[in-house]
């Protein structure tokens, strides 16, 4: 998503019950902790299966980009 720190192009490999569409229809927002690799390669982001997920609303997401932009600068 643009304004996060890292590039919205980066692929990102994660939990395969993320990429459930039933579940989270295209769109669904998630807070991850994943870190930036280049293992094989190209750089992407990796977030363990294993890892807590939380689903954030689209006013959760503003709020939260929002307060990551204030702790850039």
């Amino acid at each position: 998503m643009p304004g996060q720190a890292f590039s919205p192009e980066l692929l990102v490999q994660c939990s395969q019950r993320l990429k459930d569409l039933n579940t989270y229809p295209l769109g669904t927002c998630f807070l991850l902790d994943a870190k930036l690799t280049d293992r094989g390669g190209n750089q992407y982001m990796y977030a363990w299966h294993g890892d807590a997920v939380q689903v954030l609303s689209p006013k959760q997401t503003k709020a939260f980009l929002a307060e990551f932009r204030r702790g850039r600068i």
